[in-house]
């Protein structure tokens, strides 16, 4: 199992320097680094345990930081591109107003919960914000959307049953 760190910094310069630091001094990989609307950057790394927690010492009031220890599979392959579901009966949608809190609750409810992910969308062309799509059946997203709305700061959120066979192109 692996740990991934999900940083997000409020300005680019700041977020590059790091994520440069961090790489010449921690024994970690890269998943993701990229810049956001409007002017952020973050980056996605993964590693031993040891090397994450001192890594995010390192960002200290620096970013929004979220550790995932034993981050799920699933999560390691949609990061990697290499993850696609098919649309079932229902589909939830959940948006935040940062890529940390996203992902970490993906993996939360990847884990708790009988959900596939559609799309997952980190901050670019949002403002910023990230999104997901997961879909399952109607009572299986439900309770996704239950769980994170109860446990993250969240900006919005839906669940649609019986959508449309072609939203998927428009999402």
């Amino acid at each position: 199992m692996k740990t991934i760190i999900v940083a997000e910094f409020k300005d680019i310069p700041t977020g590059i320097s790091s994520f440069d630091n961090i790489l010449k001094n921690f024994n970690l990989e890269i998943y993701k680094a990229a810049v956001t609307c409007p002017g952020k950057y973050f980056f996605i790394l993964y590693g031993d345990n040891e090397s994450i927690k001192e890594a995010m010492e390192s960002l200290e009031n620096l970013a929004k930081v979220q550790i995932i220890s034993g981050v799920s599979e699933e999560i390691v392959e949609i990061l990697s591109g290499k993850r696609r579901a098919e649309l079932e009966n229902s589909i939830g949608i959940v948006e935040f107003w940062n890529i940390p809190d996203s992902v970490k609750s993906l993996d939360l409810v990847l884990k708790s919960t009988n959900v596939k992910l559609l799309k997952l969308v980190l901050g670019w062309g949002t403002a910023g914000k990230s999104y997901y799509v997961i879909t399952g059946d109607t009572s299986s997203v439900e309770e996704a959307v239950v769980l994170v709305t109860g446990l993250f700061k969240y900006k919005d959120k839906a669940v649609i049953n019986n959508p449309y066979e072609g939203i998927l192109k428009h999402i």
